[in-house]
């Protein structure tokens, strides 16, 4: 997620600021349904609304696309391709785009923020006032690609020729594979194709460590990465093979506290054997094979977890000074996990669940790739609180319960899983009837999808409005118990 631009040799020295986010990638192989996951929480603002948008297929189109947080442009490409996004209110709808799939089937997730290390940022930092940023990588990327390694090549060739405005590590899923890229530096980058048996966790510090450029199916780089580091003794070839995260990352004081009990919390959770300890850095394993087959709901609450049943629990034990950074966070602006089924058609295949604010106390609505519109309101709302904007609805909801968690967020996740598990089984007999369809009649199929979509954006948003009135009744009775001033 976003962070200050600073100097260089300032923002690696610095802890890392309030916008952060926490990515999760599972392997077809280690699903439980044998699709591909790529989810992340998107954590800056809690004021700050998010518009559901679907860009439709251009042709013939003509231009530049502008960043809104630098100076970084990029040719419009002669034909755009259609794709959904949630952008930030404040950027006219036009980027920082953040998650999507396109009428391609690819999907990507834009970006966790890294930090790369202060020794080669001297020798090749940031071009922060020109270089691409997490404000436009989807909206340049997404509208282009026919695969995720596409994505891949084409982000890769932008951050040597134009340069990284900042570090980041960016996920890309189609129908076959899912790869992950991380910046080094200024220009240099790497990205993995993620082992088909084993999922990922980052949490705001570069996790990919094994590079091999003879293994162009599995491995991709710039092409100066490992002569780079030789070259400025980042990497010595005498001491073993190269390793990405020795040269180009950093593991400092903070990231015990901020970072590393994230990715140690999720990998325990989908490996309770693990024998790590949360201080172990970069001992932590970078690919796992899950002890169990994960499903789309084990990320999800992966996603929500922020310590439970631990005293590390900020919310339950009243303690926002909590040491430990926990996943879900009041400030997450949303939360998605894609899946991508490949033996399914791509309409109801590929779906996008998205809970809007933060995740523990906000339900996940499945939004397939074939949607064709969002209910009114998805594209609405500001830095300001309004009665127009979906987001707002969930916001105002989530702010309520914080005002005392341990009373109102119970019955707040209770309604929230009953619905999810409601929906899942409605997911289920859409899709059998939309199979029934799609063939001989690709128009009815689609009525199908899109009656589903409006009816369960609308169902989410009725029980948030119900929950919103009944929490604000309690408080209005918790409130007159504590002025009452009974008497005569």
């Amino acid at each position: 997620m976003r962070k200050l631009i600073l100097s260089s040799a300032i923002a690696v020295l610095l802890a890392p600021p309030a916008m952060a986010c926490t990515t999760i990638l599972v392997g077809n192989q280690a699903s439980s349904d044998g699709s591909f996951i790529i989810a992340r929480n998107e954590d800056y603002s809690a004021t700050n609304a998010k518009h559901f948008l679907i860009h439709p297929h251009v042709e013939h189109q003509k231009g530049q696309f502008t960043s809104h947080a630098n100076g970084f442009t990029y040719p419009l490409p002669a034909t755009s391709l259609h794709y959904t996004s949630t952008a930030d209110f404040d950027t006219n709808n036009q980027s920082m785009g953040e998650v999507g799939f396109n009428e391609a089937g690819v999907g990507m997730t834009a970006t966790e923020t890294i930090y790369n290390g202060q020794q080669v940022l001297k020798f090749d930092p940031y071009v922060e006032k020109t270089g691409i940023t997490e404000d436009a990588i989807e909206d340049v990327i997404l509208p282009r690609i026919k695969t995720a390694r596409e994505g891949v090549e084409l982000l890769g060739q932008i951050i040597e020729k134009q340069g990284a405005g900042e570090g980041f590590g960016v996920a890309f899923v189609d129908q076959d594979e899912v790869w992950y890229l991380e910046t080094g530096s200024g220009h240099q980058w790497m990205a993995t194709r993620l082992p088909v048996d084993s999922y990922l966790v980052s949490a705001n510090q570069g996790r990919l460590a094994v590079y091999n450029p003879e293994d162009s199916a599995n491995y991709l780089g710039s092409k100066t990465l490992i002569s780079f580091a030789e070259k400025h003794g980042l990497y010595h070839p005498e001491t073993g093979p190269f390793d990405f995260h020795k040269a180009y990352s950093q593991d400092l004081a903070n990231d015990v506290l901020y970072n590393y009990p994230r990715v140690w919390t999720v990998q325990h959770l989908f490996n309770p054997g693990l024998n790590t300890e949360i201080k172990g850095g970069t001992a932590f394993p970078v690919f796992l094979k899950p002890e169990h087959k994960i499903s789309v709901a084990n990320v999800q609450a992966a996603l929500r977890n922020h310590y439970q049943g631990t005293s590390h629990d900020p919310y339950t034990n009243e303690n926002p000074k909590e040491a430990y950074r926990p996943i879900s966070v009041f400030r997450t602006q949303e939360s998605h996990v894609l899946q991508v089924r490949p033996n399914l058609p791509k309409a109801i295949g590929e779906v996008e669940y998205i809970a809007i604010g933060m995740p523990s106390l906000s339900v996940y609505v499945p939004y397939y790739q074939g949607i064709e519109h969002y209910l009114p309101g998805y594209d609405k709302g500001t830095d300001k609180a309004s009665d127009d904007s979906v987001s707002w609805q969930y916001r105002k909801l989530q702010t309520l319960v914080m005002q005392n968690y341990n009373a109102y967020a119970p019955e707040v996740e209770k309604a929230y899983a009953e619905f999810e598990k409601n929906t899942a089984a409605q997911q289920v007999s859409m899709e059998k009837e939309y199979l029934k369809l799609y063939s001989s009649q690709p128009k009815q199929a689609q009525k199908v999808l899109q009656k589903f979509e409006d009816n369960t954006m609308q169902q989410a948003l009725d029980l948030t409005h119900r929950l919103t009135n009944q929490v604000l009744t309690k408080m209005t009775h918790d409130t007159d118990m504590k002025y009452h001033f009974e008497g005569a």
